[in-house]
Order: C-alpha cells, then sequence, then structure tokens
C-alpha cells in the first residue's frame, strides 16, 4: 500500500488528547456503569447524530511525534512526550467553528493508548506524559457543550491483533498472523474502559477492522453486544469503503479514499476529510496550506442535505495545541457558517438486525472457483475491494443455497441481511438476488421455510428479509432469480432486530462423549500415527480398531467453534506449522487456545459433518480422495466433496 494510502487512512484514528490533564493513577478502577436506561430507538440516534452536522476529529499519538502517518509498532511509549496537552483549546477552536463535537483517536494502530489502560503497556501510564489524555479530552469538550464521541483501532500492530491480508503492505504482518482468543480479552477489555469510565459517548468508531482483519475473525456480535450494554445510545461506525449501511450504525464515508455521501443520499452518515495534509501532524504543518475557508464552507453546504455530518480533522501537535493556523482557520469558518435550521427531519432509516450473531461457517450447493461460501460471512470490506460468494460460470447457476452455520442454536433470530455485489458493477448484470427463499433450522438437518420473496436487484443497496423471533442455528437462502441469471453476496448479517438473541444450545454438547471420526468417502477413521502422543505427530486414516488414537472428544471454545481433543495422547487435533495451505497437514500439539486448534463443526443435512479450521478456514480431508491405509489426513479448500465430510460417531 502506497504512503499516501496509508496516510489517508490513519485519519481515521483522529480525536486524540486532553486539555488540563490531571495525573493519573497507574491502574484505574472502573466506575460504575451510566445510570441504567432504556435505549432509544436507532432511528432517534441516528438523527441526533446527523443533526450535529460538523465536528472536530483530532488526531493525537505516538505519530505525532515519530512524523509517522501509522506510526511503526513496538516503539517505546516514552516517545509520547508533550510538556503538556491543552485540550480546552481545542474545544474552543470547535467551538468558534460552530462544531457540536469532537471524536478523539484513544488508540491507532501501533496501539498506543491514551488512556492508563490495565490491558498492556502501551499507554499513557507508561509514557513521558503521564496523565489521562481521553479524560481531560472529555472534560475540555463538555465543558464547551460539545459531545464526545471516540475512535479506537481494532488493529494492534504492537500487540498483534492482526490478521493476515496481503492487500496492505505493513512491515511485521506475517502470513501466520491470526486472532487469537487473549485478543479478544484484551480488546473488550480495553473498550470497557473507554465506555465505562468516561461518562457518555456518544459515538464510537472502529478502525482496522471490517478492511484489515474482517468482522467474523473478531466477533462483530461480541464488539457491538459489549458497546451497546454500556452505551445503549451510542452509534458505531466502522471505517470499511462502503457507502451503504451494513458495517455498524451509520455510514463513515471516508473522503480521501473517493467515497463520498452519494447526491440524494438519505442514510445517517459521517464524511471524513482532514484540514492538513496528514492525520497526524508534520513539522510542515504550522506552515502549510489548509483546507481553504471555502473549501470547508462548501463541504457543509454540499452534505448537510445529505444528512451527513462533517467531521473534520485538526491533528495537535507536539506541545498539545492546534497550530495557530488551524485555530484562526476554524474561526473563518465559524464567522461565516450556521446550520441550516429548515433541513427537514432524517428520513427513515432502514431496518437492522441490530442485535447480529457472528456466524462460524457456511456451505453452499455451488459455487465460482475462488469465490466460496466463506466469502459471505467474513465480514472483510474495504475499499475497492470485496469479497463475494458467486455462482457465477456455474452449468446451472441458479437457482443455488447457501447454509450459515450461527455456531449454536439463538434464540430471538428473526433478521436478515444481505448486502449484494459493491464495486466494479455492472448494475443489470452482477448477480444481485431477487427472488429469495429463507430457511432455518436447530440441527442443520430438517429446514423451515421462514420467509420468501422479491428484493430489487440493479443497485448496490442492502436488502432486508425478516420473520417472527425464532430459534436457529442455521440459516439457507435460496437464491431463485438475480440479475445476469447467478447469485452474488458480498456479506450477510443475522440476528435479532427487537430482541437480543441469546444461545439455547450447541451443535455437539461437549460433555466429554467420546467418538470417532468416519471419513464419508473412504469409510477409515482419523488416527493419531503410531499411537504416539508427541506434539506434530501426523494423523492418518486407518481402519477402525477401537483404539484411544481413533477416538476423540469435542470440547467447547465458548465462541461457536469447539477443540478436538485425542483420548490417547490428551492432545489437540491442529493443521501444524501454522499452514493456510491446500494440503497442510493435520497433527496433534499441546492445548495452546489457538484458533489452528478450533474447529467449526457443521452439519451437511444428511448425517455428515464438516470440520473446518478456524485459522485457515479450510476443510478436513483425507488426501487425493484416497481410501487407502495410512492416507494423510490434511486440509483442503472446501469443495463439497465427500473426502471432506466426517461421521461423527459415538464410541
Amino acid at each position: 500500500m502506497s504512503s499516501s494510502r496509508m496516510s489517508r487512512r490513519t485519519f481515521l484514528g483522529a480525536a486524540g488528547a486532553a486539555g488540563a490533564a490531571t495525573a493519573l493513577p497507574l491502574v484505574p478502577g472502573f466506575s460504575g456503569l451510566l445510570s441504567p436506561a432504556s435505549a432509544a430507538d436507532a432511528q432517534t440516534n441516528l438523527s441526533k447524530m446527523v443533526d450535529m452536522r460538523f465536528g472536530m476529529f483530532n488526531h493525537f499519538s505516538l505519530g505525532t511525534f515519530t512524523n509517522e502517518e501509522w506510526a511503526e509498532p513496538n516503539q517505546s511509549p516514552t516517545r509520547f512526550a508533550p510538556p503538556s496537552v491543552n485540550c480546552a483549546q481545542w474545544a474552543d477552536a470547535a467551538a468558534a467553528a460552530k462544531m457540536s463535537y469532537g471524536i478523539l483517536t484513544t488508540r491507532h494502530h501501533d496501539g498506543f493508548a491514551l488512556w492508563p489502560s490495565a490491558h498492556g503497556t502501551q499507554n499513557v501510564a507508561n509514557s513521558s506524559y503521564k496523565h489521562d489524555v481521553v479524560q481531560a479530552y472529555c472534560d475540555a469538550f463538555r465543558a464547551k457543550g460539545l459531545k464526545v464521541g471516540f475512535y479506537y483501532s481494532v488493529w494492534d500492530r504492537t500487540f498483534g491483533v492482526e490478521a493476515w491480508e496481503s492487500r496492505h503492505k505493513v512491515s511485521g504482518l506475517q502470513i501466520t498472523d491470526a486472532i487469537q482468543p487473549s485478543h479478544m480479552t484484551f480488546l473488550l477489555g480495553q473498550i470497557r474502559e473507554l465506555l465505562t469510565n468516561y461518562g457518555t459517548i456518544d459515538m464510537f468508531m472502529t478502525d482496522g477492522y471490517a478492511w484489515q482483519m474482517g468482522q467474523q475473525a473478531v466477533s462483530y456480535q461480541q464488539i457491538r453486544s459489549l458497546v451497546k450494554e454500556l452505551q445503549p445510545d451510542c452509534v458505531m461506525l466502522d471505517i470499511g469503503g462502503l457507502s451503504e449501511p451494513f458495517l455498524s450504525d451509520a455510514i463513515f464515508f471516508e473522503e480521501p479514499l473517493g467515497v463520498t455521501a452519494p447526491a440524494g443520499n438519505t442514510y445517517a452518515g459521517m464524511q471524513g476529510q482532514t484540514i492538513s495534509n496528514g492525520w497526524f501532524w508534520h513539522p510542515s504543518t504550522p506552515t502549510e496550506g489548509l483546507m481553504s475557508k471555502s473549501a470547508i464552507l462548501a463541504h457543509l453546504a454540499d452534505l448537510e442535505p445529505k444528512y451527513t455530518s462533517f467531521i473534520l480533522n485538526c491533528p495537535p501537535n507536539r506541545n498539545g495545541l492546534l497550530d495557530t493556523n488551524i485555530v484562526n482557520r476554524l474561526a473563518e469558518v465559524g464567522a461565516a457558517w450556521s446550520p441550516n435550521a429548515s433541513r427537514p427531519p432524517l428520513p427513515t432509516q432502514p431496518l437492522r438486525a441490530e442485535h447480529p450473531v457472528t456466524p462460524v461457517n457456511a456451505y453452499a450447493t455451488g459455487f465460482h472457483t475462488g469465490e466460496g461460501p466463506l466469502n459471505a460471512i467474513d465480514g472483510l470490506s474495504d475499499v475497492r475491494y470485496e469479497t463475494c460468494w458467486s455462482t457465477w460460470g456455474l452449468p446451472a447457476p441458479l437457482p443455488q443455497s447457501i447454509t450459515i452455520d450461527l455456531g449454536g442454536v439463538w434464540s430471538n433470530v428473526s433478521t436478515l441481511e444481505y448486502l449484494p455485489k459493491q464495486w466494479s458493477r455492472n448494475d443489470s448484470t452482477d448477480g444481485d438476488i431477487t427472488s429469495y427463499t429463507i430457511l432455518t433450522s436447530t440441527d442443520g438437518v430438517s429446514f423451515t421455510q421462514v420467509a420468501t420473496g422479491t428484493w430489487t436487484g440493479g443497485n448496490r443497496k442492502p436488502k432486508l428479509a425478516e420473520w417472527p423471533n425464532r430459534n436457529v442455528g442455521f440459516v439457507r437462502i435460496q437464491a431463485n432469480a438475480a440479475t445476469g441469471g447467478y447469485a452474488n453476496v458480498s456479506g450477510v448479517r443475522i440476528g435479532g432486530r427487537s430482541l437480543k438473541p441469546a444461545l439455547v444450545s450447541t451443535t455437539l454438547p461437549g460433555d466429554g462423549t467420546v467418538y470417532r471420526l468416519v471419513n464419508r468417502n473412504s469409510g477409515q477413521v482419523a488416527d493419531v500415527i503410531n499411537r504416539l502422543t508427541a506434539d506434530n505427530t501426523k494423523i492418518q486414516q486407518w481402519p477402525w480398531l477401537g483404539q484411544t488414537n481413533q477416538k476423540w472428544t469435542f470440547i467447547k471454545t465458548g465462541d461457536g467453534y469447539y477443540k478436538i481433543k485425542g483420548v490417547g495422547s490428551g492432545k489437540l487435533l491442529e493443521i501444524g506449522g501454522l499452514s493456510r495451505e491446500d494440503g497442510g497437514l493435520a497433527g496433534i500439539w499441546g492445548d495452546a487456545n489457538a484458533p489452528q486448534q478450533h474447529w467449526a463443526v457443521t452439519p451437511t443435512g444428511d448425517g455428515h459433518f464438516l470440520l473446518i479450521n478456524r485459522f485457515s478456514g479450510l476443510a478436513l480431508a483425507v488426501d487425493e480422495a484416497s481410501t487407502a491405509n495410512a492416507a494423510a489426513v490434511e486440509q483442503q479448500p472446501y469443495a463439497g466433496r465427500t473426502e471432506q465430510q466426517w461421521l461423527i460417531t459415538p464410541s
């Protein structure tokens, strides 16, 4: 990725410092939660956001002091060394511009936190400025009557919260990188601190999420559930390049990457741009030409009728102040602009799956090579980039179906959102599903039709299907007709709209029952070679002998996946060598609570199961569909073949 792309992306992380900061305890205690209150409806919260019209983004972090848009990971936190931080000056400048809110980059991609987090060491408590910048920011902006929002990068290049992807060429990213269970503890712990200790937070913006790792790898269900538990009326935004409402509550239009609110937009949105040449402060910022007053006013005039708030990034300098040229420009804007009080209220917003469930797996009746069913649930989204499940080019491209495994049976599931193809579109032939049937199941075997109907094709707008609340473990979307004669699904979101789903049961009990794994193609079982117990011993297929090296138990991970434990070895089935490759060999290893040891266990509907590795997304299979003794057990891209299906039978 070019440095200019990185620079523009960094913008999303602005909003950081605090004014008149007070000394902080090194390990803060949580304050009590906000007074319990029922959340306002989504329409009300989105209306409040767009009515704020104009806000300030503040990028302030290690990059301020290292002259980097994306600060390199693993730098000493002592490099964050402002002599003071005057957030009151930032708030004064925002008020002078007639802004209504500020959003602070509480943590950018390098992982440095502007508050004294109890999670990790990359934070102000270990910096050269031992003050809680987040608290100072909140105090200063609220003192001027301004609302407060937080930007938080899910991607943390120092702690290692990152997943391999080849699009963004940055130092330290390796093909073996994946989200670990400990990362979720870390992320949720930091988010809990931010949304518990600093009063009402009106907006929570995530970055380095949909476009870096996808909203499945880091469970959107868990992130959203926590945010809404702690701050029910907080509007969530995620930076993922879309101009349609799918990734979160409201759209973030990332102007420097060419994503802007379209003419006639009626979706609640926020569009970001930077006043200077970079999201973070650079030595040239005090003397460079800024975004002109006329350009800022033109943005406000353009975005106001589009129900899109304009957030202007204003980076503080190394002294914790906005440069004089920025302060003066904002004052000029405030003297010339006032909000248009005659704008009609925000139009009614689309219904959404307000309480989504993050799937663990998907399979399909067919798909175009390289566009398999997991693409529909990975939650990946970036500018000019997407992954899709597609039936293009199949001998019989329609009807076809995709079945989505929710990792357990959940109550109160009622809503499905379907995102058509978003980029490089030809509206008349892009595979937009126009006739659908939705079926659900609790066991993955017996399915009941819950909805059928038509969607308007020829556009990228998300589509919705609803049915009465019910217990659901599996959702099948049958595409009956589509533009171009084939189906294309960029994304799917499933959950509850009015009520929050709760886990009712799981596919397997995980109660210590002993099973054998019988390959459907060969009839032979998964066998630890020679009854060995050493780490990295490989798995083969072998005729059933009733031995302990052929017996396995399933242990629930707690988030929809399973560990598969050998009875004889006491060790876990995994794909060795952190392999993502077709042909990566299965073996055993001690429990490391690692994603290569976690498996989605999905019934195919006829008594067999797919075992999909969480790390690689590939299916457990027998090499070359062999029926011979001692053939290797490996991973392969899912293709629906019998050598990739297993009978899980008590033994």
